[in-house]
Order: C-alpha cells, then structure tokens, then sequence
C-alpha cells in the first residue's frame, strides 16, 4: 500500500460542519491542542505553547486532500490553497486534524501550483 493510499480526506475541525469560527485558525490551533490533551499526548510546556502559536497555515499553505473513493482508480486529488478563501476550512480542518497531510504530488514543485484536481498515485510525500 502506498502512503497515498494512508492520507485520509479531510474534513472540518472536530468532524463537525465548519462554521466561521471553526475557520480560525487560532481556534483551530486551540482546538488540536485540546484534543491532544485530552488524549494524553501533550502536557503543559513549551511543546504546547508552540502548537499553540505555530501557524500550519503559513508553513503549508497548499495541502492535498483525496477526492476519490476507496479502491477508485485512478485515485482523485485536490490541491487545496490557502489562498483561495474558499479552501480555509477544510485545509484548516486537514492541517489541525491530526493525520497525515499530502504536501506533494507526482514529482510537483512545492511553490507556484495552480489550484486543481490531480489523478494518479505516483506522489509519497505525507506528513505529519
């Protein structure tokens, strides 16, 4: 199985529909740490003061998100933006939501990609 294969869709903040506060990004950055502690897995310290402060949003502006079902082929990718405002909540929900993060595809250049669909599963780069 590829790491594409392991990069799930992404999906508002909580699971929950997105609401305008939910496209926060500080809320979002609040929300993660929430959940974290919550799941034992970040205690108070300069850890959670970095996830607290640290911007995904500016450190991956663009993400892919699969728009295929499972076992689809060739499987469908969107390549979400940050800004295309349109994009933020679920790139808000993809960044903070706690799986992998599809930051490549296909040999593409990280800088200067256009907004779109891609097909094909020749892209590994997910990351956490």
């Amino acid at each position: 199985m590829s790491t594409l294969d392991t990069c799930p869709t992404a999906g508002p903040v909580g699971g929950a529909t997105p609401t305008q506060a939910e496209a926060d990004p500080a809320a979002a950055r609040a929300a993660m740490v929430a959940r974290l502690e919550e799941e034992g897995s970040l205690r108070p310290g300069p850890v959670r003061d970095t996830l607290l402060a640290l911007p995904r949003e500016v450190l991956m502006p663009q993400a892919f998100v699969r728009r295929s079902g499972p076992g689809e082929e060739p499987p469908r990718w969107d390549l979400l933006d940050w800004s295309a405002p349109q994009d933020r909540p679920e790139l808000l929900g993809l960044l903070y939501g706690g799986p992998s993060v599809l930051v490549q595809h296909d040999g593409e250049p990280l800088l200067g990609r256009e907004r779109g669909t891609r097909s094909g599963r020749r892209s590994r780069r997910c990351r956490r």
